[in-house]
C-alpha cells in the first residue's frame, strides 16, 4: 500500500491512465488487511471464550441456497456451479449465524480454489449421534502430507500462492475449527490430488 501511496504522492495522482489503477489496488490491499484484522479478532474472541453459542434449529437447505446467493457472483467467475444437495426439511441444532459462518468459509474455499468450469456440492449425512454436513469441490486436491495442518492458522497448501493472491487471510479454516468445537462438534477433510477435497462439519444431534 506504502509504495502506491509514495507513487501518486509523487506525481502519478495526475496521470488519468495509472492513478485509478494504484487506487483500485490500495483499496483492495485495504480491504484484506480489514478482513485480516477482523478474522484475528474474532479467533481472538473465540479462544478466550467471549462468544456464547446460541443453538436452534435451523433448516439447513435454506441456509444453504442463502449461502449459494451470497457468493453467486464470486461462482460464476470462476463458472463454478452450486448445488445443494440437502433433503427438504433437514434440521439441524445449531447456532444459525456461527452455523452460517462456518460453511460460508469451507464453500467461499471450495469456489476459490476449485478449478474454472468446476462444482461444488453441498450435502448432509445422518448418524444417530452427529449431523454431518459435506463440502466437495472439483479442485487440484490436497497431498496427504499437508493435511494434519490444514486448520492451523496461517497455514497454506500452496506456498507460491499467496493470501494477497488469493483474497483470504489464512485464519477461515482456524475459525471454522473453533467454532464447531464451541457447538461439541468437529471439522475434517479429506482430499486427492487431482481430484478434489471433502471439507465436513461434524454437530451434535440434540
Amino acid at each position: 500500500i506504502l509504495a502506491f501511496v509514495e507513487t501518486l504522492e509523487e506525481g502519478a495522482v495526475d496521470d488519468s491512465r495509472n492513478n485509478r489503477r494504484f487506487l483500485s489496488v490500495i483499496r483492495k490491499n485495504a480491504e484484506r488487511m480489514q478482513r485480516l484484522i477482523d478474522d484475528i479478532l474474532e479467533l481472538s474472541s473465540i479462544e478466550s471464550g467471549k462468544i456464547n453459542i446460541q443453538p436452534q434449529k435451523i433448516n439447513l437447505k435454506r441456509l444453504i441456497d442463502d449461502i449459494f446467493l451470497n457468493l453467486t457472483n464470486k461462482a460464476q467467475e470462476k463458472s463454478v456451479e452450486l448445488k445443494n444437495l440437502i433433503p427438504e426439511d433437514t434440521l439441524v441444532f445449531a447456532d444459525p449465524m456461527r452455523l452460517e459462518q462456518m460453511l460460508t468459509n469451507l464453500i467461499d474455499n471450495a469456489i476459490k480454489f476449485n478449478r474454472d468450469s468446476g462444482r461444488v456440492e453441498v450435502s448432509y449425512q445422518f448418524s444417530e449421534t452427529h449431523d454431518v454436513i459435506l463440502v466437495r469441490d472439483t479442485g487440484d486436491g490436497i497431498s496427504s502430507d499437508h493435511l494434519p495442518r490444514i486448520f492451523e492458522r496461517f497455514y497454506r497448501v500452496d506456498k507460491a500462492r499467496t493470501s494477497r493472491e488469493s483474497g483470504g487471510t489464512g485464519l477461515g479454516l482456524a475459525i471454522v475449527k473453533h467454532l464447531a468445537k464451541l457447538h461439541g462438534g468437529e471439522v475434517g477433510v479429506s482430499s486427492t490430488p487431482s481430484r478434489g477435497s471433502t471439507f465436513w462439519i461434524k454437530i451434535p444431534r440434540c
